[in-house]
């Protein structure tokens, strides 16, 4: 059976899968590894840069268009053109100008007109293949960074919200990068690896199992306080007056609405 991409209910999945998807603007999302080498995201990267040649090349022939039209010397004599050419043809001299000048401005509105249809569509393209890597890499770095898969909504939401995670398009290559403050080119899944480790991220980070339930470093890793089976009113509180918007994205995280 395949799964749809995106649908508005998970009462058509099968249980087994319902955690495969995240909720997204009232939706929810397949949440795919490895969408960076999947034909569609490949389909879309290949028609951006059609569209952006096309553009090119329509802005070159629009240059190429306009000095030939301006390449006339100042000294050009109309009248005098038409003369000599109306005496050879036998025909009646029409206003060489006005021709010039009409066949200018439908050559403008033309090329105006498609390169408006071109940079709609690229950004149109760009935004969707933007949006497709940065979402795909993100939940990939945080699952390898041991978050919790019921938090990774917020924690990606969260890490989206503070503007460090972009999109580096080099010699026709697109990646995705963090700007840690340093260097603002750090591999996504280091960045995200470092955020897990500092007491923002580790909220969301899984509980260990097995015989010693405990953290590397002997602590055990922090409860979401506003999660229903082990509600924590005081650590509610602390981390309400530190970081509302934290406290909002983690009570969201276990379906639980916002009561301040």
């Amino acid at each position: 059976m395949a799964l749809k991409a995106i649908i508005d209910s998970l009462d058509s999945v099968e249980e087994q899968y319902r955690s495969l998807y995240e909720e997204k603007d009232g939706k929810f999302i397949l949440v795919v590894e490895g969408i960076e080498s999947h034909p569609g995201a490949a389909a879309l990267k290949a028609a951006l840069d059609r569209v952006r040649g096309e553009k090119r090349a329509l802005s070159d022939k629009l240059t190429a268009a306009e000095s030939r039209l301006e390449g006339l010397p100042e000294d050009f004599d109309s009248d005098a053109y038409e003369t000599l050419r109306t005496q050879a043809e036998g025909k009646e001299p029409p206003k060489v100008e006005e021709r010039l000048a009409a066949q200018k401005t439908q050559l403008e509105a033309k090329f105006a007109k498609d390169r408006e249809k071109l940079e709609a569509r690229a950004n149109k393209l760009d935004t969707t293949l933007r949006r497709v890597m940065v979402d795909d890499g993100l939940t990939k770095a945080l699952l390898e960074a041991g978050i919790d898969k019921t938090y990774l909504p917020a924690a990606k939401a969260l890490l989206k919200e503070k503007g460090q995670i972009k999109l580096v398009e080099d010699d026709e290559a697109i990646q995705v990068f963090a700007d840690d403050g340093v260097n603002d080119r750090t591999p996504l899944t280091d960045y995200v690896r470092t955020w897990a480790s500092l007491d923002e991220g580790k909220p969301f980070v899984a509980k260990a199992t097995g015989g010693d339930a405990k953290g590397g470093d002997g602590k055990r890793f922090t409860d979401n306080p506003f999660d229903p089976k082990t509600p924590n009113r005081t650590k509610q509180q602390e981390l309400i007056v530190q970081n509302d918007a934290k406290a909002r994205q983690m009570a969201e995280a276990v379906g639980v609405k916002p009561y301040w």
